[in-house]
């Protein structure tokens, strides 16, 4: 016996339109299927019945999977939000730590504005006190005329510290110290003028 007639007494591979249904029915028994006469259109199979309840399961789905959407990006936003909180505390732990460990280094800076015009000299003075890292700033002002004490750059530079709040002290006839701590707002950077 050839393979052929072998395969003659099996059922077909393909399913006709009334096995399809039994199959389907088997398969999904609480759906309820129309006849076959119904379904059978053409020598088609119109699943619309089937499709029809496929698209209220399919609609349930769609709903459970927008909720878990909303819900991911819920969870999405407050991580953001978290992650900016989370780099700013980071920030000022970095600022906490470097206070620290640099509180016992004292910036000093010396500048020497002996032998300049009043004018440029206070120019060149608050230049360097709007420098942020600047904790002590020796300034050089000379003695004045013959080095009587009474320099017109020293007063100048006494006046501004005074008006200004930051402490200074003389060094020598020569040198005005000034201690510069912290955040300083000046007054001088509301004005355009550098008359004094």
């Amino acid at each position: 016996m050839g393979s052929r007639d072998q395969l003659r007494g099996l059922p077909s591979p393909v399913a006709t339109p009334p096995e399809v249904g039994r199959l389907a029915g088997a398969l999904s028994p609480d759906l309820d299927f129309p006849s076959v006469e119904n379904r059978n259109r053409g020598g088609r199979l119109a699943f619309s019945d089937l499709a029809r309840a496929k698209g209220e399961e399919y609609t349930l789905y769609r709903k459970d999977a927008q909720q878990h959407w909303d819900s991911m990006k819920s969870s999405y936003q407050k991580g953001k939000k978290y992650s900016k909180m989370g780099q700013a505390a980071d920030e000022r732990a970095s600022q906490e730590i470097f206070r620290a460990r640099n509180k016992s280094i004292e910036n000093a800076i010396t500048i020497d504005l002996h032998g300049q015009h009043v004018k440029q000299a206070m120019r060149l003075l608050k230049c360097h006190l709007l420098l942020p890292s600047i904790q002590k700033l020796r300034v050089i002002t000379g003695c004045g005329s013959h080095g009587s004490g009474k320099s017109k750059l020293k007063q100048m530079v006494i006046k501004l510290a005074q008006k200004e709040g930051i402490e200074c002290a003389e060094e020598n006839q020569g040198t005005v110290v000034m201690k510069l701590g912290g955040a300083r707002d000046f007054s001088f950077l509301d004005f355009d003028s550098d008359s004094d």
